[in-house]
């Protein structure tokens, strides 16, 4: 039995007491803090991110699951084929699919189980997924630790999405040119088309050019924009060469021309391409590709606008041309 002893009236039995409960309510908490800790900070590191890009299902095949390409696009440090760094995060691919990469991702002394798909959502559009997971600890203090250490992890995998994402949907990294979309303004074409047996020169080109050019004229109508151009290989000894020149209103035609209309507002996709004409037909050829990659179908042949008069520019690698092709 506790005999109280007071000074100056200060009880020490009470406070001895106070101290009692207060010690014993301090443990209660630390204990149901920790059962806390138990219950809702899981033992095991799990982790699931995704992100929607504007990119078709084979752009974001060539380079998520070629890992040879990962290093156009890696955000940070690369030191081998397989072996990728960011911050913290240390990758170190296994084995790919068609839509799957597979890998370790270390952070520290952390190692999850990884991988990273993705499957189409629309035409041109996809979304890539990050999984990571790793075996927990039944040390509750190491729990503690890897549950905030996931939240950095789960932020540097967000941070290497994001950049995935801005490098797939800039068409100068994916096809090597900016490809953008435009509208049909100029409606009414006079047009030349013949079929012969050899590709035309530069000065043949012209001289049809000249020509449209005097007919219009004759016909007190200006021209709205640039020469436009189509030379498509028919079989292995003839060419379909088209040349257009874009005028203000219809006139009546000479021989071998006709007059083209385009609908007003219709779509056309666009690149820019500077060089000479085999610069002009890779860049034609990828412009191709973008469309069977984004299923776009085309009612009408591409062409050329040529901006810069080839007749006067011998130098090819200053030549300025627009590629156009028509789509639904």
């Amino acid at each position: 039995m506790i005999k109280v002893v007071k000074f100056n009236n200060f009880d020490i039995g009470a406070f001895i007491n106070r101290m009692k409960r207060i010690f014993l309510i301090l443990t209660g908490l630390i204990v149901i803090a920790l059962a806390a800790v138990c219950i809702f900070i899981p033992s095991k590191i799990d982790i699931e991110e995704e992100i929607s890009i504007d990119a078709s299902d084979v752009i974001t095949a060539k380079f998520l699951v070629h890992e040879n390409n990962w290093k156009t696009w890696w955000p940070g440090a690369v030191a081998n084929d397989s072996l990728y760094k960011f911050k913290s995060l240390e990758i170190d691919v296994n084995k790919t699919t068609n839509s799957t990469v597979y890998f370790n991702l270390k952070n520290d002394d952390v190692i999850l189980k990884s991988n990273i798909t993705f499957f189409a959502t629309q035409e041109g559009a996809v979304t890539v997924k990050w999984n990571a997971e790793g075996s927990g600890s039944n040390n509750i203090f190491t729990n503690f630790k890897n549950y905030f250490r996931r939240a950095a992890i789960k932020q540097q995998i967000n941070d290497v999405l994001t950049h995935l994402k801005g490098f797939l949907q800039d068409e100068r990294n994916t096809y090597g040119y900016k490809i953008y979309l435009n509208h049909v303004k100029d409606t009414v074409l006079l047009t030349y088309s013949k079929t012969r047996k050899d590709h035309p020169t530069i000065n043949e080109i012209y001289h049809i050019v000249d020509d449209l050019k005097q007919q219009a004229d004759k016909k007190g109508v200006k021209p709205t924009s640039f020469p436009m151009l189509n030379v498509t290989k028919t079989d292995e000894h003839e060419y379909q060469v088209t040349i257009a020149l874009p005028i203000s209103n219809t006139i009546s035609t000479g021989a071998n021309t006709i007059i083209n209309k385009m609908p007003k507002g219709a779509n056309l996709l666009v690149m820019d391409v500077k060089g000479g004409q085999n610069t002009i037909n890779d860049a034609l050829s990828l412009l191709k590709i973008y469309m069977k990659d984004h299923r776009l179908v085309s009612p009408a042949m591409p062409f050329e606008s040529l901006i810069t008069d080839r007749s006067a520019e011998k130098d090819t690698s200053k030549w300025v041309t627009k590629i156009y092709y028509p789509i639904l």
